[in-house]
Parts: C-alpha cells; structure tokens; sequence
C-alpha cells in the first residue's frame, strides 16, 4: 500500500475513514491516546473511562471490556499508567493513574496525531461544505 502523507486526504485506495477510529490504526494510536488524556485528566477504573469514552465520542469509538482492560494492562506493563485497588483491603475496581512516563508518551502521540487528525476534519468540513454549502 502507498505510502501518504498524514496531510494527504485518503483516497479511495487508502484507509477509510472508519479505520480511523475502529480499524488497526485505533488500536494503536487514537483508543491509547484517549485512554491516557483520559487518565491524565483523572485518574479511573475501567468502567468509567468506557462511560467516559461514550460520553464523550458516542459510537464512533466503540469500546468494550475485550478492548479496554487488555490495553489498559499493556499500558500498565508499560509503564505508561500505574493501577492501585479501589479499595485497598479487598478487590474491588482497580483505579489507573497516568505516571510521567505515560505523560511524556501522551504528549508525543498526541504531536504525531495532529495533522492527521487535522486532515480528516478538514476532509470532513469540505464533504460538508460541498453537500450543504457553508452558510449552514
């Protein structure tokens, strides 16, 4: 597959748009990025960041337990997030707080996305713009 620049619109060879956010390219770029400036934000078991997530993104990012928790220990493993008990006298919900390392990872993730993310939204406001004209 060629090659493109994260400023280039897709094309119809390309990546569809929906990878973007539910494809390989989620896995492992946009779903760790949210999940850290979520954490980063506040720290959360991983129940309330998937509320959190739909909150925020409805179902454009869909998110389920099969996902979230195995990401979440790699994140860990990684020591990008560190986890501690809810409640430290008994198992309960483990809460995930993002440690300077995790930081430092979020920051360099996040100045990689932009562009790209930049490209869609622009793709997206000439889709509209042409569909709708821009008065709306």
């Amino acid at each position: 597959m060629p090659v493109r620049s994260p400023r280039t619109p897709p094309s119809s060879a390309g990546h569809p748009i929906d990878d973007v956010v539910r494809g390989p390219i989620k896995s492992k770029t946009v779903f760790p990025a949210l999940l850290l400036h979520l954490i980063e934000r506040r720290p959360d078991h991983g129940y309330g960041l998937m509320q959190r997530i739909e909150d925020l993104c409805g179902d454009l990012v869909a998110v389920n337990t099969n996902k979230i928790y195995p990401l979440l220990r790699r994140l860990e493993e990684r020591g990008f997030v560190s986890a501690s008990w809810d409640h430290p006298t008994k198992r309960s919900r483990r809460v995930y707080a993002i440690t300077p390392q995790g930081e430092e990872r979020l920051k360099r993730i996040k100045g990689l996305m932009w562009p790209y993310l930049d490209s869609i939204s622009g793709a997206i406001m000439r889709l509209k713009n042409e569909l709708y004209g821009s008065a709306k």
